[in-house]
């Protein structure tokens, strides 16, 4: 995907730049799209910066949108493993990844609800955490309560990390 056609775009479409920032939230978060599109943490911190600094919208808009598009792509992939996990890593296309998989396991055996935390601010992880908990036996309302916490730490960190942007590339 390149950056200049989502410029493009919010730049004639400036009123669904929030809506922007949440999918691509979603997008990196949920299990299916974070794996299968490259960069997707990449794309969303790209375009967060960029609505940042055209002045589209405050960053009180920008983190909160971004928080709630990750919320809903960590609970919805925690909703997809417990629904249909077990059958999915059974297929040719995980069994591919078995090596990352059996590595976030470890991770989630080791870490617990903890995991969620830690596995939001590491991007090659960050999809496959809230799918492998939703196939493990830990309670919904235990994750939801991690991820709300994780997506809170996450979202002050990409508002900082959006606010001091020009200064960190420079």
């Amino acid at each position: 995907m390149e950056l200049s056609k989502i410029e493009l775009f919010l730049s004639t479409n400036p009123e669904y730049a929030w809506l922007t920032i949440l999918c691509f939230a979603f997008i990196e978060s949920f299990i299916l799209s974070g794996i299968l599109i490259p960069l997707s943490s990449a794309i969303l911190f790209s375009t967060c910066v960029y609505i940042y600094n055209v002045d589209l919208l405050p960053l009180y808009i920008i983190a909160p949108a971004a928080l709630i598009g990750a919320n809903i792509g960590d609970a919805s992939g925690f909703i997809f493993g417990k629904r249909v996990g077990p059958k999915i890593l059974e297929t040719k296309f995980f069994k591919k990844r078995h090596r990352n998989i059996v590595r976030t396991k470890n991770f989630l055996a080791r870490r617990g609800t903890y995991a969620v935390i830690i596995g939001r601010f590491i991007p090659a992880i960050r999809p496959i955490t809230p799918f492998l908990l939703g196939i493990s036996n830990i309670k919904p309302i235990r994750f939801y309560i991690a991820d709300c916490v994780a997506c809170l730490m996450w979202g002050s960190a990409l508002a900082i990390l959006v606010l001091f942007a020009d200064y960190i590339i420079d």
